[in-house]
C-alpha cells in the first residue's frame, strides 16, 4: 500500500493496521449476518428447486408444521411471496397449486406426507390423504398384449397434430369408444363439457366431509349413448400417476346431475413416448368419496394405418 502524499513509515504503518482492522471486521459482519438469515433467503440458482424453495417459505410465513390438515388461500400465498428474498420466483396460487402426478410434488409436501386440494375458487385443503391412484401396476404388467387398432384415415384433420385432444380424436374415430368394453352403444352426443367449469359437492376425505364451492374443473372429452356418458381425461407421456381430482370433480358434475339415469364410464388414457395407447376404465364404488376409485379395466393399443 503506498500513496505518494504518505513519506513517514510510521504513518504508512499504522494506516496498513487499521485497513487490516477494519476488513476482518468487516468480513465478521457479513459472516453473522449469512448465519442470521433463514435458509429460503439464500439465493438458489438450480431451477429445478425454486418451487420447492418457495413452498418452504410459505409454509414458514404460515407458521405451518405440516403435522396437521390446513386450508390456504391465495392471498396467504401471495402475501408470503412479498417476504421471499431468495432467487426470482412467482408465486402464483394456481400454477403453485397445481400438482398433477404424485412425484412432482414439492419435496416438503413428500417430507410430511401431504397433498393438495382445491376446494374453493383460491382456497386449498392441504391434507394428508393420498389424493393420487398409482398407474404403475397395471402399466407395468407384461399380461396385457397390445391391441392393433386400425386408425380412420378418411379425414385430412386427424392427421394434423398429436395433441391428447387429437389421440382422443383418433380413437373416437377409430370406433374404439363404441366397442363393448366401453360404451357398446352408438355415439349420440359428442364430444360436449369440453373446456373449463365449476362444481359444487361434499365429499368425503378419510370419513371427514369436505365442501367443495365453485372449485373449476376441466373435461379433454365426454361422449353420450343412449344409456351411457362417457367421461375422458387424456395425457400424454410416461406418467406414473395422476390427480384423481382430474376425474372426480367432472364425474360428480354429471353424477349429481343425471344420477342414475345412465351409467358413467371414466376413462384415463396415456399414450407414452413409444405412441402406445394406454387406457384405464375407472368406477367410484362411493359416488361421494373421492378416493373410491377403482380400476375395472385396464388395455393397451397401438394405432396403425
Amino acid at each position: 500500500m503506498y500513496n505518494k502524499d504518505i513519506e513517514n513509515d510510521e504513518e504508512l504503518n499504522f494506516l496498513e493496521e487499521e485497513f487490516t482492522k477494519v476488513k476482518i471486521n468487516t468480513i465478521d459482519i457479513i459472516n453473522n449476518n449469512i448465519k442470521d438469515k433463514p435458509e429460503h433467503n439464500i439465493i438458489n440458482n438450480n431451477k429445478s428447486d425454486d418451487i420447492i424453495d418457495v413452498w418452504t417459505h410459505i409454509f414458514n410465513f404460515l407458521s405451518y408444521d405440516g403435522i396437521n390438515e390446513k386450508i390456504i388461500t391465495s392471498n396467504d400465498i401471495k402475501n408470503a411471496g412479498k417476504t421471499w428474498k431468495g432467487s426470482k420466483s412467482q408465486f402464483e396460487p394456481r400454477l403453485l397449486c397445481k400438482q398433477d402426478t404424485f412425484e412432482k410434488r414439492p419435496e416438503i409436501f413428500k417430507k410430511n406426507n401431504l397433498c393438495i386440494l382445491s376446494i374453493k375458487n383460491g382456497t386449498y385443503l392441504l391434507t394428508k390423504t393420498n389424493i393420487y391412484y398409482m398407474l404403475n401396476d397395471e402399466m407395468n404388467s407384461n399380461m396385457v398384449d397390445i391391441i392393433k387398432l386400425k386408425k380412420n384415415n378418411n379425414s385430412l384433420l386427424l392427421k394434423i397434430g398429436n395433441s391428447e385432444m387429437t389421440n382422443i380424436d383418433n380413437l373416437r374415430y377409430s370406433g374404439l369408444f363404441e366397442q363393448i368394453d366401453y360404451l357398446n352403444e352408438t355415439i349420440i352426443y359428442g364430444p360436449v363439457l369440453n373446456g373449463r367449469h365449476r362444481c359444487s359437492f361434499t365429499t368425503k376425505l378419510n370419513n371427514k366431509e369436505i365442501k367443495i364451492l365453485g372449485s373449476q374443473y376441466e373435461t379433454d372429452s365426454c361422449f353420450e349413448s343412449e344409456n351411457k356418458i362417457l367421461l375422458i381425461e387424456g395425457k400424454s407421456g410416461n406418467n406414473k400417476s395422476f390427480n384423481i381430482r382430474q376425474l372426480y370433480y367432472p364425474y360428480r358434475a354429471i353424477y349429481d346431475n343425471i344420477k342414475d339415469k345412465k351409467q358413467i364410464i371414466i376413462l384415463y388414457i396415456n399414450v407414452d413416448k413409444n405412441n402406445i395407447i394406454h387406457i384405464w376404465s375407472f368406477k367410484f364404488i362411493i359416488p361421494d368419496e373421492l378416493t373410491s376409485i377403482k380400476c375395472i379395466l385396464y388395455k393397451k393399443y397401438k394405432l396403425i394405418n
